[in-house]
């Protein structure tokens, strides 16, 4: 069946629970003859069989006025975005609201002049075929499905397709999109998106885009399931060495740290470890200068910093009995220890960091005396002896510990 507009979308709309929850108010928040239509994310899930996480319309004429309007339908905060007419209701699910329009690019890497436009001039500015799908649901042509590029097509040829080939040249924040779409629909990019991805980083637009910019969007990556993968994109398109030369990949090493992530440390910040992990190559201080730059806060940036010594823990770790990985590794932020890996950095997010003394420094304080710092390097003392059995794991036994010293 064709994808272009005019196909009936009402079933696929009934198909979601979430979807037909949230268009009853999405429709009721629109003036009188003004379109609606669910974008991007929402429309690729459904017609992929899946349950949309989130809601993205795009609005002919005041965005912002409507998103107002929605809130107060839904009872839902608010956070309006001036400069590109766009906002966020904090509904269930979550909308997030596009003034419909067109976008003029003065250089290349700068951000857009936008002004208002129709559904398909907004459809037409996007990036990607498989960006630009939409289904109107309020206003003329509702229950339609406009699809002018053949998205769903593509969609369902697992097939990645740029609308215009200088794309990535007006922002170079799209290839990391476009790595993430692929990996994340199983998709192929094809050879017009790969020769224009590749011309852009050799021709200087990742640095015209700006390090802030192409941090921002190298942090989702790392949001992602399969980051590996999405790197892997990124370093044939030679987007990482461009955004800073010396940036690697070692795909074992990111891998196996993802998967001590999810089975031991799921409380880990993968940002960080990400950044960290692929920044691990560059020189101590020109790291700690890039990492600075991305904005990083100060626990952030010192778990990143943490992950990018992950080889030199792990060679400190190896062979060592358990007291010696609890002590070194309590020293250093979780993803450092992911980071380092092998079967000691297992023992201890698996065993090691769980082990609780059943005393604490007040305890120290009454049974013993001692003030200040003493009591810190008395309760380390006491966990070393616990963790290698000299000490009981039960209150009575460590009251009695610190009473004999």
């Amino acid at each position: 069946m064709s994808a272009r507009a005019g196909n009936d979308a009402r079933a696929l709309l009934a198909a979601s629970p979430r979807v037909r929850q949230a268009v009853p108010l999405i429709v009721a928040a629109a003036e009188a003859g003004q379109r609606v239509a669910l974008v991007g994310g929402v429309v690729r899930d459904l017609l992929r069989g899946e349950e949309p996480h989130e809601v993205d319309v795009v609005v002919e004429g005041a965005g912002l006025a409507y998103a107002q309007r929605l809130g107060a339908l839904t009872g839902a905060e608010v956070r309006l975005h001036h400069a590109f007419g766009t906002a966020t209701v904090a509904s269930r699910p979550p909308v997030d609201v596009a003034t419909a329009r067109r976008e003029a690019y003065v250089e290349p890497g700068a951000l857009p002049v936008v002004e208002p436009a129709t559904l398909e001039e907004d459809l037409a500015r996007r990036d990607l075929t498989v960006n630009a799908i939409a289904v109107i649901v309020a206003g003329p042509g509702a229950g339609t499905l406009l699809d002018p590029f053949d998205g769903r097509a593509d969609l369902a040829a697992l097939r990645l397709r740029l609308l215009r080939p200088d794309a990535f040249e007006e922002d170079a924040t799209r290839l990391l999109r476009a790595a993430r779409y692929a990996v994340r629909l199983g998709a192929e990019p094809d050879s017009t998106l790969v020769h224009a991805a590749v011309a852009a980083t050799r021709g200087g637009f990742v640095a015209l885009t700006g390090t802030s910019r192409m941090l921002d969007a190298l942090r989702l990556v790392f949001t992602e399931a399969e980051p590996v993968a999405v790197l892997a994109w990124l370093m044939e398109w030679g987007v990482l060495t461009a955004l800073e030369p010396g940036l690697a990949v070692a795909p074992e090493r990111v891998r196996a740290a993802w998967r001590l992530l999810e089975d031991e440390a799921r409380d880990a910040d993968r940002v960080a470890l990400g950044l960290g992990l692929v920044s691990g190559d560059l020189a101590p201080e020109r790291r700690l200068e890039w990492l600075t730059a991305s904005g990083l806060d100060r626990a952030t940036l010192k778990a990143a910093l943490a992950a990018a010594e992950g080889p030199a823990l792990e060679a400190v770790l190896a062979g060592q009995p358990d007291a010696d990985v609890d002590a070194a590794c309590a020293r250093v932020p979780v993803e450092g220890v992911i980071a380092a890996g092998g079967a000691e950095a297992v023992r201890y997010l698996g065993r090691l960091r769980h082990i609780a003394l059943d005393v604490d420094g007040s305890d120290v304080m009454q049974v013993t005396g001692v003030e200040g710092p003493a009591v810190g390097r008395l309760l380390v003392e006491l966990r070393r002896a616990c963790i290698d059995g000299s000490v009981a794991g039960d209150r009575s036994a460590q009251l009695a510990w610190l009473g004999a010293r």
